[in-house]
């Protein structure tokens, strides 16, 4: 069978969003003939040499929500077609794609020497804003990522595969775990010498949470270098808050939602994220992105809602409510309380299950 010849057929594949919580610690700073990491090392920690491989680095957790969603329409075309796409990184990830599917004889697309060859049109229905702590980047690239590989070889990559293939994955492994199970990801970090974070465990959260997102259209300045010059800059995260982490995350998250037990999984997950953002105060100036999100939690907290916290840089804060109609509620009394047109607020639910393929 020639598998440089598709079957072609039109659809579009979903995925949500991507809540992070906190990493469970950063790699480790080696120094290397007396001169400190470069940014490659950062960039690719598996090229370290003489660095332990005992204890993972990154790791951490976080949570698939249902919406803002990434959604993208693949069809026939003559030659290669982009529509809609606000953040201009389709065509980015599509020629990774492309070399890494070149590069593998078993996909290799034969007579097309480039992507401007690739008969498929891909049109851009959904895309949350970029760097704005929702993981929207690696949504878009695995979503392109997979989307090709089945529109060309009717196939399907797995993680691993996926995230190389497309150059996601190298800190934090939980969006790309997240687009193929969904729901609370538990990353355990990855060794020098792997590509992609292990997968510790997906857990559902219970039907009836929802979240209730505080977002503003002011995007992280961390991102691509600025993001890489940070975590060169940052102190290591001590071993007592990598432990503290790591305990609330298996000893008192994960058996809160097994007992849907909202209560105490709300007060953890604001905790845990405390700890985690304290890590990161050298660079923000605290455990949170700026003075407006710091109000937003202490103001949510007094409403009576502990389940607070910055996902990743931000700007996005997500607070958890123990039903549909608290979080209508809180969403009605946050939506009082926005002071600038920027601002939004948003109730979303838990992502079940893996991304989603339909027929178009």
């Amino acid at each position: 069978m020639n598998r440089s010849i598709p079957p072609r057929e039109s659809f579009k594949l979903t995925t949500g969003s991507r809540l992070h919580f906190g990493l469970f610690r950063f790699a480790p700073k080696p120094i290397m003939a007396g001169h400190a990491a470069t940014d490659r090392s950062l960039e690719h920690p598996r090229d370290l040499q003489g660095v332990s491989d005992q204890a993972p680095w990154f790791g951490g957790l976080g949570l698939m929500i249902q919406d803002p969603a990434t959604s993208i329409a693949f069809a026939p075309e003559t030659k290669f077609v982009i529509q809609d796409d606000a953040t201009g990184r389709v065509i980015e990830f599509a020629e990774r794609w492309f070399r890494s599917a070149q590069s593998t004889q078993a996909t290799k697309l034969v007579d097309i020497r480039s992507v401007a060859e690739l008969p498929v049109r891909v049109s851009v229905q959904l895309s949350p804003p970029q760097h704005s702590g929702l993981g929207a980047g690696t949504q878009l690239a695995l979503a392109v990522g997979q989307g090709l590989t089945k529109f060309f070889f009717d196939m399907e990559l797995a993680p691993q595969e996926l995230a190389q293939w497309v150059g996601r994955g190298l800190r934090s492994a939980i969006g790309t775990h997240g687009f193929f199970r969904g729901g609370l990801i538990v990353d355990r970090g990855k060794l020098h010498s792997q590509e992609l974070g292990t997968l510790d465990g997906a857990f559902q959260l219970p039907d009836a949470w929802r979240v209730v997102l505080i977002t503003r259209n002011d995007p992280s300045v961390f991102h691509g270098s600025r993001e890489l010059q940070a975590f060169r800059d940052l102190p290591e995260i001590p071993s007592s808050s990598t432990q503290k982490l790591q305990q609330l995350a298996r000893e008192v998250i994960l058996p809160a939602v097994w007992a849907n037990d909202h209560d105490a999984f709300a007060q953890a997950i604001y905790e845990y994220g405390w700890i985690a953002g304290n890590c990161f105060a050298q660079i923000q100036g605290g455990p949170f992105a700026s003075s407006r999100a710091e109000w937003w939690v202490a103001h949510l907290r007094k409403l009576g809602f502990p389940g607070i916290g910055q996902s990743s840089w931000g700007p996005t804060l997500y607070c958890f409510a123990p039903d549909p109609d608290r979080a209508s509620w809180l969403a009605a009394r946050v939506s009082d309380s926005l002071q600038h047109p920027s601002e939004s607020v948003l109730v979303t639910r838990p992502q079940v299950g893996p991304y989603q393929i339909d027929p178009l």
